[in-house]
Protein backbone atom coordinates (compact mmCIF):
# COMPACT_ATOMS: atom_id res chain seq x y z
CA UNK A 1 0.00 0.00 0.00
CA UNK A 2 1.09 3.88 -0.74
CA UNK A 3 3.23 5.42 2.37
CA UNK A 4 1.09 6.99 4.98
CA UNK A 5 0.35 10.86 3.64
CA UNK A 6 2.52 13.23 4.84
CA UNK A 7 2.45 16.83 4.59
CA UNK A 8 6.45 17.41 3.70
CA UNK A 9 5.46 19.26 -0.30
CA UNK A 10 8.18 19.10 -2.78
CA UNK A 11 8.24 20.94 -6.26
CA UNK A 12 9.82 20.05 -9.43
CA UNK A 13 10.39 22.20 -12.64
CA UNK A 14 10.05 19.77 -15.42
CA UNK A 15 11.94 20.84 -18.55
CA UNK A 16 11.79 19.76 -22.20
CA UNK A 17 12.91 20.52 -25.65
CA UNK A 18 9.90 20.32 -28.65
CA UNK A 19 11.53 17.74 -31.49
CA UNK A 20 8.82 18.82 -34.03
CA UNK A 21 5.59 20.35 -35.05
CA UNK A 22 2.83 21.22 -31.93
CA UNK A 23 -1.32 20.75 -32.35
CA UNK A 24 -2.04 21.49 -29.16
CA UNK A 25 -0.14 22.38 -26.01
CA UNK A 26 -0.46 19.91 -23.27
CA UNK A 27 -2.64 21.15 -20.08
CA UNK A 28 -2.37 19.97 -17.05
CA UNK A 29 -5.11 16.93 -17.25
CA UNK A 30 -3.17 15.75 -19.97
CA UNK A 31 0.19 16.16 -17.98
CA UNK A 32 -1.24 14.30 -14.92
CA UNK A 33 -2.06 11.28 -17.32
CA UNK A 34 1.58 11.42 -18.55
CA UNK A 35 3.00 11.30 -14.85
CA UNK A 36 0.87 8.33 -14.25
CA UNK A 37 1.15 6.44 -16.76
CA UNK A 38 5.02 6.86 -16.17
CA UNK A 39 4.48 5.70 -12.99
CA UNK A 40 3.91 2.31 -13.71
CA UNK A 41 7.72 1.71 -14.17
CA UNK A 42 8.43 2.71 -10.55
CA UNK A 43 5.06 2.17 -8.81
CA UNK A 44 3.07 -0.55 -8.43
CA UNK A 45 -0.96 -0.46 -9.71
CA UNK A 46 -2.52 -0.81 -5.66
CA UNK A 47 -0.49 2.38 -4.93
CA UNK A 48 -1.13 4.68 -8.41
CA UNK A 49 -4.93 3.59 -7.94
CA UNK A 50 -4.49 4.56 -4.31
CA UNK A 51 -3.17 7.70 -5.13
CA UNK A 52 -5.65 8.88 -8.05
CA UNK A 53 -8.12 8.12 -5.78
CA UNK A 54 -6.32 10.10 -3.54
CA UNK A 55 -6.73 12.97 -5.13
CA UNK A 56 -9.84 12.80 -6.45
CA UNK A 57 -11.41 12.43 -2.49
CA UNK A 58 -8.75 15.77 -1.92
CA UNK A 59 -6.65 13.55 0.65
CA UNK A 60 -3.59 13.73 -1.12
CA UNK A 61 -2.11 17.17 -2.41
CA UNK A 62 -1.00 17.36 -5.95
CA UNK A 63 -0.68 20.41 -8.25
CA UNK A 64 0.57 20.83 -11.74
CA UNK A 65 0.70 23.47 -14.56
CA UNK A 66 -0.19 23.34 -18.19
CA UNK A 67 2.73 23.40 -20.10
CA UNK A 68 4.17 27.03 -20.60
CA UNK A 69 7.53 28.69 -22.94
CA UNK A 70 10.36 28.03 -20.09
CA UNK A 71 11.08 30.66 -18.30
CA UNK A 72 7.90 32.08 -19.18
CA UNK A 73 4.45 32.66 -16.93
CA UNK A 74 1.12 33.09 -18.69
CA UNK A 75 0.32 36.50 -19.03
CA UNK A 76 -2.60 37.86 -16.83
CA UNK A 77 -4.11 40.05 -19.38
CA UNK A 78 -7.30 41.01 -18.37
CA UNK A 79 -6.23 41.79 -14.48
CA UNK A 80 -3.39 43.96 -15.88
CA UNK A 81 -6.29 45.88 -18.08
CA UNK A 82 -7.85 46.71 -15.41
CA UNK A 83 -4.86 47.54 -13.19
CA UNK A 84 -3.82 50.15 -16.11
CA UNK A 85 -7.44 51.49 -16.05
CA UNK A 86 -6.23 54.90 -14.31
CA UNK A 87 -3.52 55.57 -16.27
CA UNK A 88 -5.49 54.68 -19.43
CA UNK A 89 -8.00 57.49 -18.39
CA UNK A 90 -5.08 59.93 -18.31
CA UNK A 91 -3.95 59.08 -21.50
CA UNK A 92 -7.67 59.94 -22.67
CA UNK A 93 -7.07 63.53 -21.24
CA UNK A 94 -3.39 63.96 -23.06
CA UNK A 95 -5.11 62.33 -26.12
CA UNK A 96 -7.67 65.29 -26.09
CA UNK A 97 -4.98 67.94 -26.00
CA UNK A 98 -3.34 66.22 -28.70
CA UNK A 99 -5.90 65.88 -31.20
CA UNK A 100 -6.83 70.01 -30.02
CA UNK A 101 -3.36 70.83 -31.14
CA UNK A 102 -3.76 68.42 -34.49
CA UNK A 103 -6.80 70.45 -35.52
CA UNK A 104 -4.68 73.37 -34.78
CA UNK A 105 -1.83 72.22 -36.70
CA UNK A 106 -4.14 71.93 -39.68
CA UNK A 107 -5.46 75.54 -39.84
CA UNK A 108 -2.11 76.61 -39.71
CA UNK A 109 -1.32 74.01 -42.62
CA UNK A 110 -4.43 75.49 -44.74
CA UNK A 111 -3.55 79.02 -43.75
CA UNK A 112 0.01 78.59 -45.04
CA UNK A 113 -0.58 76.96 -48.06
CA UNK A 114 -3.43 79.67 -48.72
CA UNK A 115 -0.12 82.15 -48.45
CA UNK A 116 2.02 80.04 -50.25
CA UNK A 117 -0.19 79.94 -53.46
CA UNK A 118 -0.80 83.87 -53.16
CA UNK A 119 3.30 84.59 -53.19
CA UNK A 120 3.50 81.97 -56.27
CA UNK A 121 0.88 84.53 -58.19
CA UNK A 122 2.44 87.58 -56.68
CA UNK A 123 5.89 85.96 -58.10
CA UNK A 124 4.79 85.67 -61.86
CA UNK A 125 3.37 89.15 -62.00
CA UNK A 126 5.94 90.93 -60.06
CA UNK A 127 8.88 90.77 -61.56
CA UNK A 128 10.66 93.56 -59.54
CA UNK A 129 10.30 92.02 -55.97
CA UNK A 130 11.05 88.40 -57.31
CA UNK A 131 14.10 87.62 -54.79
CA UNK A 132 11.53 88.71 -51.87
CA UNK A 133 9.19 86.89 -52.91
CA UNK A 134 11.46 83.89 -53.53
CA UNK A 135 12.35 84.41 -49.57
CA UNK A 136 8.42 84.67 -48.48
CA UNK A 137 7.98 81.32 -50.38
CA UNK A 138 10.56 79.47 -49.30
CA UNK A 139 9.62 80.85 -45.72
CA UNK A 140 6.10 79.34 -46.13
CA UNK A 141 7.50 75.98 -47.65
CA UNK A 142 10.01 75.40 -44.36
CA UNK A 143 6.71 76.63 -42.30
CA UNK A 144 4.91 73.52 -43.81
CA UNK A 145 7.73 71.52 -43.52
CA UNK A 146 7.13 71.82 -39.92
CA UNK A 147 3.88 71.18 -39.54
CA UNK A 148 4.11 68.53 -41.18
CA UNK A 149 6.55 67.18 -38.76
CA UNK A 150 4.71 68.58 -35.75
CA UNK A 151 1.50 66.81 -37.18
CA UNK A 152 3.40 63.46 -38.06
CA UNK A 153 4.87 63.48 -34.22
CA UNK A 154 1.55 63.90 -32.75
CA UNK A 155 0.13 61.31 -34.45
CA UNK A 156 2.89 59.08 -33.55
CA UNK A 157 2.13 60.18 -29.46
CA UNK A 158 -1.80 59.60 -30.21
CA UNK A 159 -1.02 56.08 -31.32
CA UNK A 160 1.42 55.31 -28.47
CA UNK A 161 -1.22 56.53 -25.98
CA UNK A 162 -4.01 54.86 -27.61
CA UNK A 163 -6.47 52.31 -25.34
CA UNK A 164 -6.35 50.17 -27.95
CA UNK A 165 -3.57 50.00 -29.35
CA UNK A 166 -1.93 49.20 -25.58
CA UNK A 167 -5.00 46.55 -25.33
CA UNK A 168 -3.64 45.21 -28.71
CA UNK A 169 -0.13 45.24 -27.35
CA UNK A 170 -1.28 43.55 -24.20
CA UNK A 171 -3.28 40.87 -26.13
CA UNK A 172 0.17 39.80 -27.63
CA UNK A 173 1.59 38.89 -24.79
CA UNK A 174 0.54 35.16 -24.34
CA UNK A 175 3.68 34.42 -22.05
CA UNK A 176 5.69 37.37 -19.80
CA UNK A 177 9.34 36.42 -18.95
CA UNK A 178 8.99 35.50 -15.25
CA UNK A 179 11.40 37.77 -13.51
CA UNK A 180 9.50 40.90 -15.39
CA UNK A 181 6.20 39.82 -13.94
CA UNK A 182 6.25 41.94 -10.97
CA UNK A 183 7.66 45.07 -13.26
CA UNK A 184 4.36 44.10 -15.80
CA UNK A 185 2.27 44.15 -13.05
CA UNK A 186 3.61 47.08 -10.97
CA UNK A 187 2.74 49.37 -14.30
CA UNK A 188 -0.84 50.36 -12.81
CA UNK A 189 0.53 51.67 -9.72
CA UNK A 190 1.86 54.92 -11.68
CA UNK A 191 -0.69 57.73 -12.36
CA UNK A 192 1.50 58.61 -15.25
CA UNK A 193 0.17 58.51 -19.05
CA UNK A 194 1.29 54.69 -20.10
CA UNK A 195 2.72 54.15 -23.89
CA UNK A 196 3.15 51.18 -26.24
CA UNK A 197 6.53 51.49 -25.80
CA UNK A 198 6.24 50.79 -22.17
CA UNK A 199 4.88 47.53 -22.74
CA UNK A 200 7.51 46.64 -25.69
CA UNK A 201 10.27 46.46 -22.92
CA UNK A 202 9.23 43.25 -21.58
CA UNK A 203 9.90 39.99 -23.04
CA UNK A 204 6.89 37.93 -24.00
CA UNK A 205 6.24 35.23 -25.96
CA UNK A 206 3.26 35.15 -28.75
CA UNK A 207 1.69 32.02 -29.85
CA UNK A 208 0.03 31.88 -33.50
CA UNK A 209 -1.90 29.19 -35.18
CA UNK A 210 -2.00 28.01 -39.11
CA UNK A 211 -3.84 25.26 -40.23
CA UNK A 212 -2.56 22.70 -42.57
CA UNK A 213 -4.88 20.52 -44.89
CA UNK A 214 -4.65 16.63 -44.45
CA UNK A 215 -6.25 13.49 -45.97
CA UNK A 216 -7.51 10.12 -43.96
CA UNK A 217 -7.65 7.49 -46.82
CA UNK A 218 -10.57 5.78 -45.51
CA UNK A 219 -11.04 3.41 -48.57
CA UNK A 220 -7.62 2.21 -47.50
CA UNK A 221 -8.31 2.08 -43.85
CA UNK A 222 -11.24 0.32 -44.13
CA UNK A 223 -10.09 -1.80 -47.10
CA UNK A 224 -13.72 -0.70 -48.75
CA UNK A 225 -13.00 0.79 -52.19
CA UNK A 226 -15.49 3.20 -53.20
CA UNK A 227 -15.35 5.47 -49.31
CA UNK A 228 -14.29 8.62 -50.27
CA UNK A 229 -11.56 10.15 -48.56
CA UNK A 230 -11.66 12.93 -45.16
CA UNK A 231 -10.35 16.22 -45.53
CA UNK A 232 -9.45 18.49 -42.41
CA UNK A 233 -7.82 20.86 -41.02
CA UNK A 234 -4.94 20.03 -38.51
CA UNK A 235 -3.78 22.90 -36.52
CA UNK A 236 -0.21 23.93 -35.83
CA UNK A 237 1.06 26.19 -32.69
CA UNK A 238 4.15 28.34 -32.88
CA UNK A 239 5.64 30.38 -30.17
CA UNK A 240 8.05 33.25 -31.43
CA UNK A 241 9.65 36.47 -29.07
CA UNK A 242 9.67 39.80 -30.12
CA UNK A 243 12.62 38.60 -32.80
CA UNK A 244 10.08 36.38 -34.33
CA UNK A 245 12.61 33.59 -33.23
CA UNK A 246 10.64 30.28 -32.23
CA UNK A 247 10.26 28.85 -29.07
CA UNK A 248 11.87 25.44 -28.58
CA UNK A 249 12.38 25.06 -24.10
CA UNK A 250 9.07 24.40 -22.47
CA UNK A 251 8.04 22.86 -18.67
CA UNK A 252 5.99 22.27 -16.65
CA UNK A 253 5.26 22.93 -12.64
CA UNK A 254 4.49 19.88 -10.12
CA UNK A 255 3.93 19.90 -6.32
CA UNK A 256 3.10 17.04 -4.88
CA UNK A 257 3.38 15.41 -1.47
CA UNK A 258 6.41 13.76 -1.00
CA UNK A 259 7.02 9.88 -0.89
CA UNK A 260 3.68 9.53 -3.39
CA UNK A 261 3.82 7.64 -7.07
CA UNK A 262 4.80 10.71 -8.89
CA UNK A 263 7.13 11.99 -6.75
CA UNK A 264 8.85 9.21 -7.34
CA UNK A 265 8.46 8.84 -10.52
CA UNK A 266 9.71 12.48 -10.91
CA UNK A 267 13.13 11.39 -8.85
CA UNK A 268 13.44 8.62 -10.95
CA UNK A 269 13.29 10.48 -14.21
CA UNK A 270 15.78 12.51 -12.67
CA UNK A 271 18.39 10.26 -11.63
CA UNK A 272 17.71 8.57 -15.27
CA UNK A 273 18.63 12.20 -16.79
CA UNK A 274 21.76 12.54 -14.41
CA UNK A 275 22.97 9.55 -15.11
CA UNK A 276 22.97 10.58 -18.85
CA UNK A 277 24.30 13.83 -18.54
CA UNK A 278 27.46 11.86 -16.79
CA UNK A 279 28.21 9.13 -19.83
CA UNK A 280 28.91 12.27 -21.84
CA UNK A 281 26.81 10.90 -24.50
CA UNK A 282 24.70 13.48 -26.38
CA UNK A 283 22.52 11.10 -27.78
CA UNK A 284 21.84 9.42 -24.96
CA UNK A 285 20.42 12.18 -23.15
CA UNK A 286 16.88 13.41 -22.29
CA UNK A 287 13.72 11.43 -22.12
CA UNK A 288 11.57 11.25 -25.38
CA UNK A 289 8.09 11.64 -25.41
CA UNK A 290 4.65 12.56 -26.58
CA UNK A 291 2.20 15.06 -25.49
CA UNK A 292 -0.70 15.09 -27.52
CA UNK A 293 -2.43 13.21 -30.17
CA UNK A 294 -0.77 12.95 -33.74
CA UNK A 295 2.10 11.09 -31.98
CA UNK A 296 2.38 8.71 -34.57
CA UNK A 297 3.28 11.34 -37.41
CA UNK A 298 5.83 13.06 -35.37
CA UNK A 299 4.03 15.74 -34.27
CA UNK A 300 3.80 17.02 -29.95
CA UNK A 301 7.34 15.37 -29.70
CA UNK A 302 9.05 16.56 -26.83
CA UNK A 303 12.45 15.30 -24.91
CA UNK A 304 12.84 15.90 -21.54
CA UNK A 305 16.05 17.42 -20.70
CA UNK A 306 15.96 18.10 -17.00
CA UNK A 307 14.34 17.56 -13.84
CA UNK A 308 14.70 20.59 -11.36
CA UNK A 309 13.72 20.12 -7.72
CA UNK A 310 12.65 24.00 -6.63
CA UNK A 311 12.74 24.71 -2.97
CA UNK A 312 9.36 24.96 -1.32
CA UNK A 313 9.22 28.13 1.47
CA UNK A 314 6.57 27.19 4.26
CA UNK A 315 5.44 31.48 3.70
CA UNK A 316 4.45 30.19 0.11
CA UNK A 317 2.20 27.42 1.39
CA UNK A 318 0.33 30.16 4.17
CA UNK A 319 -2.72 32.18 1.61
CA UNK A 320 -4.38 35.34 2.32
CA UNK A 321 -7.28 37.14 1.19
CA UNK A 322 -5.19 39.65 0.68
CA UNK A 323 -2.97 37.76 -2.04
CA UNK A 324 -3.60 37.21 -5.41
CA UNK A 325 -2.60 34.41 -7.26
CA UNK A 326 -1.72 33.15 -11.00
CA UNK A 327 -3.38 30.12 -11.99
CA UNK A 328 -1.24 28.23 -14.35
CA UNK A 329 -3.22 25.42 -15.54
CA UNK A 330 -6.72 23.37 -16.02
CA UNK A 331 -8.24 24.50 -12.75
CA UNK A 332 -11.71 22.90 -11.79
CA UNK A 333 -12.53 25.43 -9.18
CA UNK A 334 -14.24 25.11 -5.82
CA UNK A 335 -16.40 28.35 -5.72
CA UNK A 336 -17.16 28.18 -2.12
CA UNK A 337 -12.88 28.90 -2.05
CA UNK A 338 -12.48 31.68 -4.19
CA UNK A 339 -14.17 35.31 -4.18
CA UNK A 340 -15.34 35.40 -7.71
CA UNK A 341 -16.12 39.19 -7.45
CA UNK A 342 -12.41 40.58 -6.75
CA UNK A 343 -10.80 37.75 -9.23
CA UNK A 344 -10.29 38.04 -12.84
CA UNK A 345 -11.35 34.34 -14.21
CA UNK A 346 -11.27 33.37 -18.18
CA UNK A 347 -13.79 30.31 -18.13
CA UNK A 348 -13.04 28.13 -20.86
CA UNK A 349 -15.47 25.75 -21.96
CA UNK A 350 -14.06 22.69 -23.47
CA UNK A 351 -16.03 20.41 -25.63
CA UNK A 352 -13.67 17.78 -25.58
CA UNK A 353 -15.47 15.52 -23.72
CA UNK A 354 -18.43 15.46 -21.29
CA UNK A 355 -17.66 14.57 -17.36
CA UNK A 356 -21.24 14.24 -16.55
CA UNK A 357 -24.25 12.10 -18.31
CA UNK A 358 -27.95 12.72 -16.50
CA UNK A 359 -30.66 11.68 -18.11
CA UNK A 360 -28.38 11.28 -21.19
CA UNK A 361 -28.03 15.01 -21.40
CA UNK A 362 -23.74 15.33 -21.76
CA UNK A 363 -22.11 18.29 -20.26
CA UNK A 364 -18.72 19.47 -21.56
CA UNK A 365 -16.00 20.72 -18.84
CA UNK A 366 -15.91 24.18 -17.63
CA UNK A 367 -12.91 25.54 -16.60
CA UNK A 368 -10.70 28.69 -15.22
CA UNK A 369 -8.17 28.92 -17.61
CA UNK A 370 -4.67 29.72 -17.46
CA UNK A 371 -3.66 33.39 -16.87
CA UNK A 372 -6.83 33.78 -14.66
CA UNK A 373 -5.62 35.68 -11.36
CA UNK A 374 -7.85 34.34 -7.96
CA UNK A 375 -8.48 35.75 -4.85
CA UNK A 376 -9.57 33.80 -1.74
CA UNK A 377 -12.49 34.32 -0.07
CA UNK A 378 -10.85 33.95 3.37
CA UNK A 379 -7.61 33.56 5.33
CA UNK A 380 -5.73 29.74 5.71
CA UNK A 381 -7.38 28.09 2.60
CA UNK A 382 -5.28 25.05 1.76
CA UNK A 383 -4.10 26.40 -1.44
CA UNK A 384 -5.02 22.18 -2.74
CA UNK A 385 -8.42 22.66 -2.09
CA UNK A 386 -9.35 25.60 -4.31
CA UNK A 387 -9.25 23.05 -7.30
CA UNK A 388 -10.73 19.66 -7.81
CA UNK A 389 -10.50 16.37 -9.33
CA UNK A 390 -14.17 14.71 -11.16
CA UNK A 391 -14.90 11.16 -11.79
CA UNK A 392 -13.87 10.43 -15.41
CA UNK A 393 -15.22 6.87 -15.46
CA UNK A 394 -18.97 7.81 -15.24
CA UNK A 395 -19.01 8.75 -19.17
CA UNK A 396 -16.25 6.73 -20.57
CA UNK A 397 -16.76 2.98 -19.18
CA UNK A 398 -12.78 2.26 -21.01
CA UNK A 399 -11.79 4.23 -17.88
CA UNK A 400 -10.75 2.71 -14.79
CA UNK A 401 -12.73 2.87 -11.45
CA UNK A 402 -10.10 5.27 -10.32
CA UNK A 403 -9.85 7.30 -13.46
CA UNK A 404 -10.24 11.15 -12.48
CA UNK A 405 -10.14 14.27 -14.49
CA UNK A 406 -7.21 16.30 -13.09
CA UNK A 407 -8.31 20.00 -11.80
CA UNK A 408 -6.25 20.90 -9.28
CA UNK A 409 -3.66 23.76 -10.99
CA UNK A 410 -0.64 25.12 -9.94
CA UNK A 411 -0.93 28.31 -9.02
CA UNK A 412 1.86 31.27 -8.50
CA UNK A 413 1.38 34.08 -5.63
CA UNK A 414 1.89 37.24 -6.67
CA UNK A 415 3.90 39.47 -5.81
CA UNK A 416 1.37 42.58 -6.74
CA UNK A 417 -2.07 42.90 -6.13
Amino acid sequence: MIDKKVDVMIRYEVKLNNLGKITTLPDSQRLFGFLINNSKKYCNEEDISSFVRGVRQQEQKCMISNLLPGGYYPTPKEFIMQKLQGRLNKNQEEIKKLEERQRELRQESEETIKKLIEKNKAKKLNKYNKKELDKEIQSCKSQLEKIKADFNNNSKLINNLSSKNIYETVKKMDFIEQNQLKELLKLGESRDEIRVDDLLKFKYIKKNQTFIQKFRLENQIKQLPGIPNVAYSLPILSFENQAGNLQRQFSFFVEVNKETCISKTLEAMKENLDFDKNTKDISKCGIPCFLGGKGSSGYNEYSIYNIEKLSVDEDSLKTSISESYLNMGMLLPNFDKIDVEKSVLDIYTSDRKPFEIEYEVLKVISFINVGSVIKLRQDKIDLFKVGKSIDNSKYNPMYKKNAIVFGNSYLVKLEVN
